[in-house]
């Protein structure tokens, strides 16, 4: 056995070993989609969505970006959060700045009960929600869901149940409006969204 070959054992003995004890190295997973909004066939913003899987838990972040002219300039930053922790919600939070204000919603699992904190465009919601919840629209756009799911809404704190329109095709009702997300072979394909003014739609981008 030569000497070079002693050495290089060593060194990739002293690497695994290294990998082995740094907490969390080689084990965080990012995945990452692309989606555009859509107002009647015209794209006015992007959406990126993003789940980080490490261990036991599991972080999705949607940031959103809308900016287009109706009657006067609208421009929207959105960003919605949410957090598992052995597959159960822990902790969520949104925050929308626009020509409307800037709202910030909180909900967080405290012992047996989700504290709920939110505010949104005319609507305040600080009702506890007193169950374990497992699923949030955030997560929808990377898992399909199942009919008779229950979701907390990130954004309004509330409680949903997902409905199964038809094979692939899912709705949730949240503060009077219906969001539809579509799949196929489990991947999201677009989200309508239902709106008072317009419906809009999440569209996967083709990059």
């Amino acid at each position: 056995m030569t000497l070079k070959y002693l050495y290089t054992t060593l060194y990739i003995f002293i690497i695994f070993q290294v990998v082995s004890i740094v907490p969390g190295y080689s084990q965080t997973k990012k995945t990452n989609h692309q989606y555009d909004i859509v107002v009647a066939g015209f794209r006015i913003g992007g959406m990126t969505a993003e789940k980080t899987e490490n261990a036991d838990q599991v972080n999705y972040e949607i940031n959103s970006l809308v900016d287009f002219w109706f009657f006067g300039k609208v421009h929207v930053e959105f960003l919605q959060k949410a957090d598992y922790q052995n597959k159960q919600l822990v902790d969520a939070y949104t925050h929308s700045n626009s020509n409307r204000g800037e709202f910030e919603t909180f909900v967080k699992w405290q012992q047996d009960h989700y504290e709920v904190d939110a505010n949104t465009y005319k609507f305040e919601n600080k009702e506890p929600i007193r169950q374990k919840v497992y699923s949030s629209p955030a997560k929808l756009y990377f898992e399909e869901p199942s009919d008779g799911d229950i979701l907390i809404s990130e954004n309004f704190g509330m409680l949903t149940k997902v409905t199964e329109e038809e094979p692939g095709v899912y709705s949730i009702e949240v503060n009077g409006n219906t969001n539809t997300f579509y799949y196929e072979q489990g991947v999201l394909q677009k989200v309508v969204l239902e709106n008072s003014i317009k419906n809009y739609v999440i569209r996967k981008s083709d990059d």
